[in-house]
């Protein structure tokens, strides 16, 4: 009798383990995304950044501060398993901020950048992302500024489910905009969240199988 309780509790305890690590299967998701999978989404991000400006600067360069906030839509293609390479396409919000006479004064614009980016992903999550924007800002006296951005962040993919994930990130961003021989510039940190959905992906368990 003893030793019937004894193999009812292993069979038990067995079939319980054999249960939640089917269970965990199902939820835990590997990070790994294979070749052939499309990223589309999108982050948003901010800032508050020092920034020097030269540009209709008669009395020289002048430095400012400039609080950020952008938002990013993404589309990518994984050519290769975890390497991902799109198009990314940022509407930038700034407000500038500089001490004038002892008194400060806010200068506000919006516009738009679009470029190329790409991602590498490791199995934990984690990845890394280049992106390079440009665009083109018009004045109202006619004038245009040629407008560059270059970020380059690590973040983390916390999957919800197979597809979907949120992901925390932190950014180092470069921006210079310039006419003719003057130029502003402003660089540093941005955080930021995203929501990524990955169509066609499946986990790395998966991918090594069909290797």
């Amino acid at each position: 009798m003893i030793k019937f309780k004894i193999f009812f509790l292993l069979v038990f305890i067995s079939f319980s383990s054999l249960t939640l690590a089917q269970e965990n299967k199902s939820f835990m998701w590997k990070a790994k995304v294979k070749h052939g999978s499309v990223l589309i989404g999108g982050n948003l991000d901010a800032a508050i950044q020092k920034t020097t400006r030269d540009i209709n600067q008669p009395l020289g360069p002048e430095d400012g501060t400039n609080i950020l906030a952008n938002l990013n839509f993404k589309g990518g293609y994984f050519f290769m398993h975890d390497v991902a390479i799109g198009v990314d396409l940022g509407i930038n919000h700034e407000s500038y901020i500089v001490s004038v006479e002892g008194a400060k004064q806010t200068f506000r614009r919006t516009y738009m950048l679009g470029g190329p980016f790409t991602r590498y992903y490791l199995d934990n999550g984690i990845f890394g992302e280049l992106a390079l924007k440009g665009g083109l800002l018009n004045f109202s006296t006619g004038s245009k500024t040629n407008l560059f951005e270059g970020t380059m962040g690590v973040g983390y993919a916390l999957f919800v489910n197979e597809k979907i994930s949120v992901e925390p990130m932190l950014s180092f961003r470069y921006f210079r905009e310039w006419e003719g021989d003057q130029s502003n510039v402003s660089l540093g940190p941005l955080i930021g969240v995203g929501i990524q959905a990955y169509l066609w992906r499946r986990t790395s368990q998966t991918v090594k199988e069909a290797l």
